[in-house]
């Protein structure tokens, strides 16, 4: 069974990322769906901390403004839900290949 109705409270950019990744993967536990809404949860965040950035600037008295830190603080954690969901599975030629 394959859940097609996207999670309450998600804004565009969760929204559009739920819909791709269920078009796209087979998730259907519980535990794979929560993880999933959540990293649909730090897209949408991201987005509303760059429309913040972009109207009040990188920086504030001197410092880097608090929406640039949650910025990166919620890519961190987005990147590492779709790691533990699987997902992050195809490489780009822009990486660098690891040496290990």
């Amino acid at each position: 069974m394959k859940p097609t109705k996207t999670p309450s409270g998600l804004k565009n950019p969760g929204k559009k990322f739920w819909k791709k990744v269920l078009g796209e993967y087979e998730l259907s536990e519980a535990h794979d769906l929560e993880r999933l809404k959540h990293s649909c949860q730090c897209l949408d965040e991201i987005d509303e901390f760059k429309k913040i950035v972009e109207t009040e600037g990188r920086m504030v008295n001197g410092r880097e403004h608090p929406a640039s830190k949650a910025i990166r603080e919620y890519t961190v954690l987005f990147s590492r839900i779709i790691r533990e969901l699987g997902i992050d599975l195809t490489t780009t030629e822009s990486r660098i290949p690891r040496k290990y």
